[in-house]
């Protein structure tokens, strides 16, 4: 089974074993494993495929019938959708039982003109005697999420169940791509995030710095392009959507007053595009009223390249070293932060984020016994005795108590920190991988 699929695994394989045939919808943003999820779950299965293009509905059937045809298959030139459907799926002679599976990569280019297709997908497997597993993959969430349902009307209920692949989580990526140390694998899931299809471009005898620069720095880097063109198709009103996330970006207006101080657009408007941009899962409300870029290649193109678009970027690392160096640790800090509420939330009975006067963000934890733990962070840098003065100052200053102090920390810590009556435990976000 594929490392960190489980769930997904379980959801295909329960909808694989129901008694005749189904539909299932099977999305998730570019490079987060759709792909590999199907391949590991028809690995023993009898499976078709077929890609859609971005045409109309007749150069779409011409291009699928002369596939078919190119397979030795007979059919029309300009087939219909049922016609497609049973050259695809019925073979002649064949003594098999078992369930086939249909994906269907790209479906919304099947539906974006019209529902004709999906009518007769449905009336087909009404009609067929053998049982079919139809899998309709994208990659455009925001439109499966924000606009399918209504175009397709009452069609949706013939819909089995929708499954949204998300990104993985650190600890699976750890045992995916093993090869790299844990500072590594935090300062590639900080740009990459758990996009497996990112990660794979990587080169593993490089080390993180080389590879982000590789990927991303170079005049010829083909993924800020990708980025854009993933930004363009998932929004209409680009421009907006940009001036938001490089103003998130910044780090110093991530609450709706700064932001509106800064863009200049009504706190209405901004309210809209916050909201929209949330059901994309690019950016998320982490306290009252503060915003954060939840999705880290997102994060990183607009903290570090949509601001200096023109610079030079034929020498990546002469880039790197102006612009992104001396940041990259305070840029990393936040998925670090990500990456220890991930380690918590499987350990504790309530994880809460507690944003302290002085602006720095802890969290406060309660363990079913009732026990209350303070947890710092300090990344990828070592845990000075200084940051553990600020947090017991802040902790008095605020009331707040606890039975126990846990400190995640991946480079040590100072040996001079006064314990005080309060446990101090040291963790590596490693531990839980």
């Amino acid at each position: 089974m594929l490392t960190g699929r489980e769930q997904e695994t379980a959801f295909l394989e329960n909808h694989y074993k129901r008694t005749g045939s189904q539909i299932l919808v099977v999305y998730g943003q570019r490079g987060v494993g759709k792909t590999a999820l199907l391949t590991s779950f028809t690995e023993k299965k009898q499976t078709l495929r077929y890609s859609a293009g971005n045409c109309s509905s007749r150069e779409q059937q011409y291009l699928w019938g002369r596939e078919l045809r190119s397979r030795g298959k007979e059919i029309a030139e300009y087939p219909s959708w049922r016609e497609l459907l049973e050259c695809m799926t019925i073979q002649k002679g064949e003594t098999t039982a078992d369930k086939k599976v249909l994906i269907i990569e790209n479906f919304q280019y099947l539906l974006k003109g019209d529902t004709l297709f999906l009518q007769e997908l449905i009336r087909f497997l009404k009609e067929k005697k053998e049982a079919l597993l139809v899998i309709l993959t994208t990659y455009a969430s925001g439109w499966v999420e924000n606009s399918m349902i209504s175009k397709v009307g009452n069609l949706a209920f013939s819909v089995s169940g929708f499954l949204k692949v998300k990104e993985l989580p650190f600890a699976a990526m750890r045992k995916i791509f093993s090869d790299y140390t844990v500072q590594e694998s935090i300062s590639l899931y900080a740009t990459l995030g758990g996009l497996p299809g990112l990660w794979r471009l990587l080169y593993p005898q490089n080390s993180a710095e080389e590879n982000l620069i590789r990927l991303l720095l170079q005049r010829n880097s083909f993924l800020p392009e990708l980025m854009i063109k993933w930004l363009s198709e998932e929004s209409r009103e680009t421009a907006v959507y940009d001036t938001i996330l490089a103003t998130l970006a910044d780090g110093r207006h991530g609450k709706l007053n700064d932001m509106y101080a800064h863009t200049g657009f009504s706190r209405a408007k901004i309210s809209v595009y916050l909201k929209n941009l949330m059901e994309l899962e690019l950016v998320e409300k982490v306290l009252p009223g503060t915003y954060e870029i939840c999705n880290a290649f997102v994060r990183f193109y607009f903290c570090f390249l949509f601001p200096h678009q023109t610079s030079e970027r034929t020498e990546g690392s002469t880039f790197y070293e102006k612009y992104i160096r001396e940041e990259y640790n305070d840029f990393q800090l936040l998925t670090y932060r990500r990456i220890c509420q991930e380690v918590l939330q499987g350990r504790f009975r309530t994880v809460e984020l507690w944003n302290s006067r002085q602006g720095k963000i802890y969290f406060l934890c309660r363990e079913d016994t009732g026990r209350k733990i303070v947890v710092d962070y300090s990344g990828t840098v070592c845990y000075t005795s200084k940051d553990y003065d600020v947090l017991q100052a802040s902790m008095k200053r605020e009331h707040v108590t606890a039975d126990s102090i846990l400190i995640f920390s991946e480079n040590g810590y100072e040996k001079t920190l006064t314990e005080g009556t309060v446990q101090i435990l040291v963790h590596s976000v490693d531990e839980n991988s």
